[in-house]
C-alpha cells in the first residue's frame, strides 16, 4: 500500500480537488498553489487519468514556471517512461539542487536506473549534514524510498540507525515493523509492536503493520482486531479498508469483503488491485456478469502483471455462463501470461499447473 492513499483522502486535499475540477468545468478561476496542483496531478496519475494529470501539471507550470514540484513531476514522468537522459536533464535544471524533494528525486532516479549505491551515498551524506530537527523525518522518508525499490537490507540498517539516533521518534517503531513485514519477518514485527502498543495506540500505521503481520502468520482473529482499532481511529482509512477486506476475502467472507472493497473504490475507483480482488468476491458470490464487467475493464489496460489472473477469471466466468467461445479465448490469453491461476480454476484442464497461493505478483 501507499501512504499517498491517506493523503488523497484528506479533507483539505479533497476540497482542493473539488475546487480545481469546478474550475475545469466552469472556467471560473480558483487560487491553488503549485504544490497543491502537483498533488492533484499525482492523484490523477495514480488513478490512471494521465490526460487529466498532464493538463493539470501544464496549468501549474503556466502559473508557476519556476516551481520545484511540477518539475519533479515531469522528471518522474520521464523516469517511468524509461527516458533516463530526459529525466536527469529536467532534474538538473531545477535551480535549487539542495531542496529536500530534489534530493529524493535524485535518489529515486538512481534507484530506478539501477544505481542504488549512488542513491545510498546521496541520502546518507544528506542525512549526516542535517540538523537534529530535520534529520529523523528525512531518514524516515529515505527508508520508505528504499522499501519502495525493494532494498530491505538497507531499510533495516537505516531504521535501526534511526531508532538509535532518535530513540524518542515514535514513528520509527511502526516503520521498523513495516521493514520486517517487507522482509517476511512477520513474527519479529508482532514482537516489536505488541509491547509498544501503549505508545502507538493512535498510530494507524502501527495497527496496519500488526494486521499485516498477523495475517501472514494466519492469526486471522488478531489481524481483524488490529483493523478494528485502525478503522476506529480513521473510519475510511484506505489502507485499513483494503487490509480488512483482504483478510475477509481469505476467510471466505465475501459479502463483507465486497462491501469494504466498494468503500475503498469510492475513493480510488481505478485502483487495479482493489478492482481485481473485488471481482474475485463477485466470482465467489457467483455474480458472474458483474464480475465480467469489472474484469473486462481491467483487461482493457494490458501490460499489468495481474493480466494473467484477470484473463483466468474471465475465462472461468464465461465458462460458468456457458459461453465456451469466450472462455476459450480468455484461457488462451491467460496461457500467454507469466502469471495466471488456470490450474486453480480449471484443474481438469490444467492438472500440472501450479496452484495459485493467493500472492499477487506486486
Amino acid at each position: 500500500m501507499n501512504e499517498d492513499y491517506n493523503y488523497f483522502q484528506d479533507e483539505e486535499f479533497r476540497a482542493s480537488l473539488a475546487a480545481y475540477e469546478h474550475m475545469q468545468q466552469t472556467g471560473e478561476e480558483t487560487e491553488l498553489d503549485s504544490e497543491t496542483l502537483t498533488d492533484i496531478a499525482e492523484y490523477y496519475a495514480m488513478n490512471q487519468r494521465m490526460d487529466d494529470a498532464n493538463r493539470c501539471i501544464q496549468y501549474a507550470l503556466s502559473f508557476y514556471p519556476d516551481s520545484v514540484d511540477p518539475q519533479i513531476f515531469l522528471s518522474r514522468q520521464q523516469m517511468f517512461f524509461g527516458n533516463k537522459e530526459k529525466a536527469w536533464s529536467i532534474c538538473k535544471a531545477i535551480p535549487d539542487q539542495e531542496d529536500r524533494e530534489v534530493i529524493f528525486l535524485q535518489a529515486e532516479l538512481y534507484f530506478y536506473f539501477t544505481e542504488p549505491q549512488d542513491a545510498f551515498q546521496l541520502l546518507s551524506q544528506h542525512y549526516n549534514d542535517l540538523p537534529d530537527d530535520e534529520a529523523p523525518e528525512f531518514l524516515f522518508d529515505s527508508i520508505a524510498l528504499c522499501m519502495d525499490y525493494g532494498f530491505g537490507e538497507k531499510a533495516l540498517t537505516w531504521v535501526l540507525q534511526l531508532r538509535h539516533d532518535f530513540p524518542d521518534y515514535i514513528p520509527a517503531i511502526p516503520l521498523q515493523a513495516e521493514v520486517h513485514n517487507l522482509r517476511h519477518e512477520y513474527q519479529q514485527a508482532v514482537d516489536l509492536l505488541m509491547p509498544n502498543l501503549p505508545l502507538l495506540a493512535f498510530e494507524t500505521q502501527a495497527w496496519l503493520q500488526l494486521a499485516e503481520a498477523q495475517l501472514w502468520l494466519d492469526n486471522y482473529d488478531e489481524a481483524l482486531e488490529a483493523t478494528d482499532y485502525l478503522l476506529a481511529i480513521s473510519t475510511d482509512n484506505a489502507e485499513g479498508l483494503m487490509m480488512r477486506a483482504n483478510i475477509l476475502l481469505d476467510l471466505g467472507e465475501f459479502d463483507e469483503a465486497h462491501s469494504l472493497y466498494t468503500r475503498f473504490l469510492s475513493f480510488f475507483p481505478n485502483d487495479e488491485k482493489a478492482n481485481y480482488l473485488d471481482a474475485r468476491c463477485l466470482v465467489e458470490q457467483e455474480k458472474y456478469a458483474q464480475a465480467i464487467q469489472r474484469l473486462e475493464l481491467l483487461a482493457a489496460k494490458p501490460g499489468s502483471t495481474l493480466m494473467g489472473y484477470v484473463y483466468s477469471h474471465l475465462a472461468y466466468c464465461y465458462d460458468q455462463l456457458g459461453h465456451t467461445e469466450q472462455a476459450l479465448h480468455y484461457r488462451q490469453q491467460a496461457e500467454r501470461e507469466e502469471y495466471n491461476c488456470l490450474g486453480e480454476l480449471f484443474p481438469d484442464l490444467y492438472p500440472n499447473a501450479p496452484l495459485d497461493d493467493g500472492t499477487l505478483p506486486f
